[in-house]
């Protein structure tokens, strides 16, 4: 508006001279006109300076000032004024939106510098509080494009300067405050110490409170000690508080309240801290308090002058305050209790930064109560808030676009720039042509391309040779684990004999429980022998359930998941490989392409799939399908078994889903088998255990379902899904690119101490998972040491090692070796801190989790912060414009040689040069990507119709020599990598189908153990204390009929195993000087038979004493240096007795499968004195 009136004098000179009496009458209307705007222009100045006045004293008043300048008649600027007080009132009380829509009205009424520099300022305080993250660095860059617009003008009267002072400084403060949320300490520093604390700031008491109080916050201050660093912060913070009160600014009473009390929290630093500032105790007004309390008090106060001031978000922050001082008292439920009050009011999930730091505090207040779920619940949601709240991201994109469209621009160039080069070449060229053509060099440089080619497809070659022999090293390594699958798998029919044998003695009991209810007036001691001998066959099955346990204990194993990501397609291979049996009974199997990947264990998935696409072929009719396909969503990959089979009610699928085996155990008969509950029900309930236990393994996995849909008469879809996965693909090169350029090696890049810290790093991961928090420490030590061992060798005699619980006052070593660029993967420490500090919140070791998480929020924000990300794009774009200028340039330049280039063009040369270009072209095809094949194709099409000169024609017919000799050999190749990944696809079939089949049925018998281990000790009970028969003879038939239904399951797994039979000469194993009889036998099982003698020898071979043929049978007497245990089981070691009988157990196993396998029942296996008798099928 001052302006405006500077011209005034010179327009009323200009009328007065030039209109005379009209002019006159247009100048008194202007003054009037100019008095009464004065008027109230003076007006609204005057209620503007009282609304800014009360910005940190009294909100209400600041809005009442500013809506009553919005009440008067004046110009754009005033009102913009108003409206930048009223944006204000509205950041402090959280109402963002509204202040947003007022800061832009300030941007669309006024050309006022200085109030659009204020709107902007408020801008970025707003994105700030709100982690508006990709609209900071815009307002941030517009503020100081108006600040160089501001120091170009004239100078400003005296309250425009004062503006100027307010603006400069809040926009100091407001930067410092954004970099320190990022974690940019040294930036942060730098913004507000652009402010002169002795300058013009002084003379705006508000804005000098806020650069007061900012210094005593901590983080700006750097030289000295650290309680020398604690002292001037004190120092701050007191003169801030006594400046406050004494104007009445609550605002910065409450902030420095506030951050004294943080001060004070060590108890190592408060005494000293206390007596250094006597002041401090007639500030909080606690002479008689304790010292451990006083920092509880000034929150109080703090939080009172929050409450009556009306910042919604330092109210928030005051309650936090507050419940840091009891969290350092040890009174969690009362800290609890705040961090709750701090949230409680909706607007402030406005703040995510405040937020996530309320979260973190809560986590450790609930862990320290032993609220576990609720710690890690408030624990993911500050990490979530952390990736969240990320400040780079908006200028991160930005900057790709512009290095794309750069990257874009570059090749532009080049490739005009390799066009001129060309053509300049093509000059030169045909400046020489009048010389004597030098054919040699050429004819040179046309075979360079071949032999260069040659030497690749050699080394290609060489790559798919060692491919084959990896194949058949992987091929050997998984029949080792066959033949360990194949070992259990024995075991495992072992014990199921040992727990088929109980079931006899159940009969026993119920026949004799059966016989005393019969008989009732049998004599008594009749009955007292009934009664005995049921307690003997309870004691015999006792006795069977300790050695099954103790077996189960010695070989103890459990489901283990082997997560990995892999594509769907595998999987699905392998299923279409097995449609003969869809075939056999007439179901079409489909199964459809996918390029899916998930993440999951890749033999458990395989059996689930197998299990319901079975299930799928038993109840679709000849002629049905079966479908299996694959979906994807943002989360998971659903993967379905649709067939068109009879379908399901809704109350039968419900049975199928969710199986109750109890419910079967009463109604259970034979007929059940057929029944579509108990066909599905076992197959499915291993399926569901399978994803349970996926869930149980972390929240990545909470996607996993198990479902079904279907109808009466149309079919069925059971589908399972499992989280997205990522692959990992290594690409070899394996031709060269058309420029003939050596490509570069691929390398990760990782060195082993690398590998090997990131493989603790996960252990620490699914240790934490399964609660063993003292080991993930010990696995985070480890990765710690093998960092720290990194780090020494790309710097050797670096000072900075990584320390389990450091300084927190300090820079961490994380941070400084990512600051100075060191080579190392900064994920791997970030997973390593993470981990630590989730296990020490769980042990209450509150120090080591404080350093722990405090290093690792300061490393994800230095990680994911880039400062130089603006200038870099301001950069980028200049970089675009000259660019653009350059084409420009270049493309004439090309354009004017076009012209040149046809003029030197020399017709007589035009043949000759013709079929070297048609040469080159060859090359070309030769160094392209295409197949062998492909490239002989073509170089036949291209030289079919052409005559080359006798030397060219020589190259040519090398060229294509040499294709053909490659297609020769990569199709033998090719042959030898099908032959043997088929072989070891067979291979890992079979390992696959063991290492499920032994999977589930270790489950099985687990399930057998804790079910049915109670009945026994019952039934005792019961038989001792009650007469009462019912009772017994109704529990016993239950023990019965759930042990045979458990059992029955568990034996259906051996159902599809096939075991090989061949004939074997016994040379193979006992050396004699006469030909020794042929039996027949599994040659891995009899090996594994011999292998468990000698180890029962003392690690010596029996000695073979005779070998008599008796029929079809082999009687094999072997000689031992002593039989273990013997007296230990009464002399049947092939007894069930002990522990110790287990190996013998498995001999008789080995006798047994052959027998059944062979159909010869005769076979056995007994021992006489030291001599073991081993009766065979012979051959």
């Amino acid at each position: 508006m001052l302006r405006h009136l500077d011209i005034l004098p010179r327009l009323a000179h200009n009328i007065v001279y030039s209109k005379g009496f009209i002019g006159l009458i247009v100048l008194w209307s202007l003054l009037a006109f100019s008095a009464c705007t004065h008027k109230d222009r003076g007006e609204a100045d005057r209620l503007n300076a009282l609304s800014y006045a009360y910005h940190y004293r009294n909100l209400d008043s600041t809005l009442h000032y500013a809506r009553q300048v919005l009440s008067l008649d004046v110009d754009e600027d005033c009102r913009a004024e108003a409206l930048n007080n009223m944006a204000f009132v509205d950041i402090m009380r959280m109402d963002y939106s509204h202040a947003d829509s007022l800061l832009g009205v300030v941007s669309s009424i006024t050309d006022n510098q200085i109030e659009l520099l204020i709107a902007d300022i408020q801008q970025m305080r707003l994105c700030q509080r709100m982690s508006r993250n990709r609209e900071f660095y815009d307002h941030r860059e517009r503020a100081q494009q108006r600040f160089n617009r501001i120091n170009e003008e004239a100078k400003l009267d005296a309250r425009l300067r004062r503006r100027m002072i307010y603006a400069s400084s809040e926009y100091a403060i407001v930067s410092s405050t954004y970099y320190y949320y990022v974690g940019l300490l040294p930036q942060s520093a730098t913004a507000l110490n652009a402010i002169n604390p002795n300058g013009e700031v002084r003379r705006d008491t508000a804005q000098y409170l806020s650069y007061l109080y900012n210094v005593g916050a901590g983080g700006i201050i750097s030289s000295g000690t650290e309680s020398e660093i604690q002292q001037q912060e004190l120092e701050r913070l007191v003169e801030c508080y006594v400046i406050a009160s004494r104007s009445g600014y609550k605002y910065f009473m409450a902030n420095s309240l506030q951050s004294i009390a943080a001060h004070l929290l060590e108890s190592s630093d408060r005494h000293r801290l206390l007596n250094e500032n006597p002041a401090i105790r007639l500030i909080a007004d606690a002479d008689e308090t304790p010292d451990s309390l006083i920092a509880a008090v000034m929150s109080q106060n703090a939080l009172s002058y929050f409450v009556e001031y009306g910042d919604i978000y330092q109210i928030a922050g005051g309650y936090r305050s507050l419940a840091s001082c009891f969290t350092h008292n040890s009174d969690y439920e009362a800290a609890i209790y705040y961090l709750a009050m701090a949230l409680k009011d909706k607007k402030i999930n406005q703040a995510p930064d405040l937020v996530a730091s309320i979260r973190e505090q809560m986590s450790v207040a609930y862990a320290a109560v032993n609220d576990k779920p609720s710690s890690d619940y408030n624990r993911n949601l500050y990490l979530d808030l952390q990736e969240n709240t990320r400040q780079d991201r908006y200028f991160e994109s930005r900057a790709a676009q512009l290095e794309a469209t750069s990257s874009r621009l570059n090749v532009m160039i080049l490739v005009v720039i390799a066009a001129i080069v060309l053509l300049l070449f093509l000059l030169w060229l045909f400046g020489h042509l009048s010389r004597k053509d030098r054919h040699d060099d050429e004819l040179e440089s046309l075979l360079l391309p071949l032999r260069q080619w040659q030497q690749w497809q050699q080394r290609n070659s060489e790559q798919t040779q060692e491919r084959i022999e990896e194949i058949n090293e992987e091929r050997q390594m998984c029949e080792m684990h066959t033949e360990t699958y194949a070992r259990q798998s024995l075991e495992n029919r072992a014990k199921m004999s040992l727990i088929n044998s109980v079931t006899p003695f159940i009969d026993r009991i119920i026949n004799e429980v059966r016989m005393l209810m019969q008989r009732p007036n049998e004599p008594s001691d009749v009955k007292q022998e009934r009664y005995a001998y049921i307690l003997q066959l309870i004691d015999k099955i006792n006795d069977y359930n300790a050695l099954l346990t103790d077996w189960i204990q010695l070989r103890k194993g459990r489901l283990s998941l082997h997560i990995e990501s892999f594509p769907v397609s595998d999987i699905f291979d392998i299923v279409r490989k097995g449609k003969t049996s869809f075939n056999i009974k007439g179901v079409e199997l489909d199964v459809a392409d996918t390029t899916a990947v998930v993440k999951a264990d890749r033999v458990l998935t395989l059996f689930m799939i197998n299990t319901i696409a079975d299930n799928a072929r038993k109840f679709t009719p000849a002629g049905g399908k079966v479908s299996i396909y694959a979906t994807e969503s943002p989360d998971y990959v659903e993967i379905s078994v649709a067939d068109t089979g009879e379908g399901m009610t809704q109350e039968e699928l419900d049975k199928v889903l969710i199986p109750n085996p109890s419910s079967l155990i009463p109604n259970f008969s034979p007929s059940l088998n057929n029944s579509s509950s108990s066909n599905h029900g076992f197959g499915l309930l291993n399926c569901r255990g399978i994803i349970e236990k996926y869930k149980k393994t972390s929240q990545r996995f909470s996607v996993c379902l198990l479902s079904a849909e279907s109808a009466k008469g149309r079919g069925s879809r059971f589908f399972i899904r499992l989280p997205k996965g990522v692959m990992r693909l290594i690409f070899a090169l394996l031709s060269l690119t058309a420029s003939m350029s050596s490509p570069a090696a691929n390398t990760d890049g990782y060195s082993e101490s690398l590998r090997k810290a990131a493989a603790f790093a996960d252990s620490a991961y699914y240790s934490n998972i399964s609660g063993t928090y003292e080991r993930t420490l010990i696995f985070a030590d480890s990765c710690r040491i093998y960092l720290n061992e990194h780090y020494l060798t790309t710097c050797p005699g670096g000072k900075y090692l990584m320390l389990r619980q450091g300084n927190s006052s300090l820079m961490p070593p994380e941070v400084k070796w990512l600051r100075s660029n060191v080579n190392t993967d900064y994920d791997i420490i970030l997973d390593m801190r993470n981990e630590s500090a989730v296990a020490c919140l769980a042990l209450h070791r509150w120090k080591e989790y404080g350093y722990n998480n405090d290093v690792y929020t300061r490393l994800f924000k230095e990680l994911s912060a880039d400062a130089s990300l603006p200038a870099y794009c301001k950069q980028m774009r200049k970089q675009q414009d000259d660019q653009n200028v350059a084409i420009v340039i270049l493309v004439i330049l090309l354009l004017s040689i076009l012209p040149a280039y046809y003029i030197l063009y020399y017709r007589h040369r035009l043949y000759y040069r013709f079929c070297v270009e048609k040469v080159k072209d060859i090359n070309n095809i030769l160094t392209s990507d295409k197949s062998s094949a492909d490239k002989l194709e073509a170089i036949e099409r291209l030289t079919a119709t052409a005559e080359y000169p006798e030397q060219l024609t020589l190259i040519v017919n090398q060229i294509v020599k040499a294709l053909a000799d490659d297609i020769s050999l990569q199709q033998r190749q090719n042959t030898d990598v099908e032959t043997a990944a088929d072989e070891l696809h067979r291979v890992e079939y079979e390992c696959n189908q063991l290492y499920v089949s032994n999977s589930i049925i270790d489950n099985c018998m687990s399930t057998i153990k804790h079910e049915t281990m109670y009945y026994p000790n019952r039934l005792r009970q019961l038989v001792s204390s009650t007469d009462d028969l019912q009772q017994i003879n109704d529990l016993v038939n239950y023990y019965r009929d759930i042990y045979t239904i458990l059992s029955r399951q568990a034996m259906r797994q051996f159902d599809h195993l096939h075991i090989s039979i061949t004939a074997i000469c016994l040379d193979r194993w006992f050396g004699s000087t006469s030909p020794l009889p042929r039996v027949l036998g599994n040659i891995q099982l009899l090996d594994y038979l011999v292998e468990l003698l000698r180890k029962q020898n003392q690690d010596e071979m029996p000695r073979l004493t005779s070998a008599a043929v008796d029929g079809d049978y082999v009687n094999v007497t072997l000689s031992m240096l002593s039989i273990p245990h013997v007296d230990m089981c009464d002399g049947d070691i092939f007894s069930p007795t002990t522990v110790a009988n287990i190996p013998f157990l498995l001999i008789r196993q080995i006798v047994r499968d052959i027998s059944e396998l062979t159909n010869r029942r005769g076979c056995g296996v007994r021992s006489m004195n030291n001599d073991i008798i081993i009766r065979l099928p012979h051959k």
